[in-house]
This record gives structure tokens, sequence and C-alpha cells, in this order.
């Protein structure tokens, strides 16, 4: 037996309208058109769905038993349609997101409330990791998307790089506030909280320290961006950090201001070469990639 979907939908029609003449104005039909589906549909059963007489056109008992599984069918068929026209809009689906500390706390979740706002089918699973565990989980598919520290060595990742601003973050009440710029000598009696020695950031700020005679010794290191944020606003220290974290008005206390010479925090965008992403998560990443160009430039630009 090989139904047509449109069988289903002349016997529906027929079935909720009471007559041959309404079904075929409601499917936009002639009337022979809605007789000869009906025909055909019941030849493919095996056995009638009508009393036709003179002036009669009557469901049999059958028919009745049969009508609320066309109903179901056609709307199955419709949900099917419409999820299709989602998912190819970017309306629905499910995206992976990996991100280190600095993107997740300082980016992502004012971009997935946003995403999430406008595209109410689509679910966002975002993870916290290392660059090399997001790089690996990117790479044999687990996720779609990662944010990961710059450079990238991964030969199956395509990559996009960003060199995001960093500023030195202190409490408001500190004598350095009233400071346009800050400098490696402002910092030379000042405790500095640093984020890791191995990061990308602390190698930078020794490195200009160095060059500007300045010595300096982190005994406080926090590891993410957000943490060494908030051991700033409790009096720590002051600290240089990305500015993706350093720049938000988060009401803690804590103000910012650039520094010089510049450092910058190399982050990148990664998906799995050779795969392309799933339209939502390629959405998704367009909207990510258009809130790091902005936060490229300088601190206090636009905002993510």
């Amino acid at each position: 037996m090989h139904l047509k979907l449109r069988h289903l939908e002349v016997f529906h029609a027929v079935m909720e309208e009471g007559s041959v003449s309404r079904a075929a104005d409601r499917l936009h039909l002639t009337q022979p058109a809605i007789s000869i589906a009906l025909s055909r549909l019941e030849a493919m059963l095996g056995y009638p769905l009508f009393h036709r007489s003179k002036g009669h056109f009557t469901p049999r008992p059958e028919a009745y038993l049969l009508h609320v599984d066309a109903e179901l069918s056609i709307m199955a068929v419709e949900q099917f349609a419409n999820r299709a026209r989602q998912i190819k809009q970017g309306g629905t689906g499910l995206i992976r997101v990996g991100a280190i500390g600095a993107a997740a706390f300082g980016l992502l979740p004012r971009l997935v409330a946003a995403h999430c706002a406008e595209n109410p089918r689509v679910e966002i699973d975002l993870q916290v990791r290392s660059s090399a565990r997001i790089s690996h989980l990117v790479g044999n598919g687990q996720l779609d998307i990662g944010l990961i520290e710059a450079p990238t060595a991964a030969p199956a990742l395509d990559a996009e790089e960003f060199a995001l601003p960093c500023v030195c973050i202190l409490p408001r009440a500190c004598d350095l506030a009233s400071r346009a710029v800050i400098t490696p000598a402002d910092l030379r009696d000042q405790r500095l909280i640093g984020i890791q020695d191995s990061n990308q950031v602390d190698r930078q700020v020794r490195h200009v320290c160095a060059e500007a005679g300045v010595e300096i010794r982190c005994a406080v290191h926090g590891f993410f961006f957000a943490v060494v944020r908030r051991m700033v606003a409790e009096g720590a220290g002051v600290a240089i950090v990305d500015a993706l974290n350093g720049c938000e008005a988060l009401e803690d206390g804590v103000t910012w201001r650039p520094f010089v010479p510049a450092i910058r925090y190399r982050i990148a965008t990664v998906t799995k070469t050779g795969a392309a992403p799933s339209v939502a998560a390629r959405a998704f990443l367009g909207r990510v990639r258009g809130a790091l160009h902005d936060r490229a430039g300088a601190p206090g630009g636009p905002a993510v």
C-alpha cells in the first residue's frame, strides 16, 4: 500500500467539511478530483469509506475509525515541515560550546542570553574546559564551537584569532584610580595579583616591567580572570586582565584603566576542519565572532 499525503488530506477535509463540494473549496480542487482521490484511497485500503447513493454521501464506521489517525498523520507532516524550516533558518537545534574561563565568564553569558531570547527553540550547552581539552573535543566532534587561548596548534581545527586588549583593574578607592592610564612604574609599590606564571598575560606583564626597570612580584595568583577580579574587589591588590572581564560594569567597586605599553590577550574561536557547523551553530558563532571583533578594539569600545 502506497498512501500519499494528498489522499489523507482529501479524506480529512471531506470528514471535517461533511461534503465533497465544501472539501473541494477548502483544498482548491474540483469535485471530480476529490471523488477520484477518495476512490483511489478506498481501492488501496480494500474497503469503502463512504455510503454513496443519489443525493447522499455519508461516512461509514470505518471512516470514523480512520479519521483521527489521518488528522494525526497530517499534523505530524506539518510539524516535520515546520521543524525543517526552523533548522534551515537556525531557529532550532543544540549548540555545544566549550570555552576557557576568560570567555565563559566575561563574554558568553550575555551572548547566550541574547541568542536564546531571539531563538527560543535553540539549546546551548556551555562547558568550561582547558584549551587543550576543548581542542580535543571540537576535533572529535563532541563540541561544535570552541573558544581557546591562541595560538592553536591542532591541525584538525579551523581557527580565527583575536587579540584582545588588557586593562589594569583596581579598587575605585585606590590612589591609581586618578590616573588616565597605568604604566609599569605605577605598579612598583602595588600588590599585583597574577593569573598564573605561565599565562600569556603574566609573561607580557613581567616583560614590559623588566624593560622599564620595575621589579614586580605576584604573591597571589587567581588562575581565572574573573577570580582575580573578585580578589581586586576585596582589596587584595591590582591586576592586569583581559578587557572582557576587566571592563564589565559589575557594580563591585572595581574600575579599570588602560595599561601602557599595550598588552594583548590572544583568543581564538575553533571549529572542526571539514565539518560545517549546523545552521544554528553558525549563527551563534557569528554572534561570538562579532563580539570579539568589537572587543579587539580599544578598551571601553562597544560592549559585547
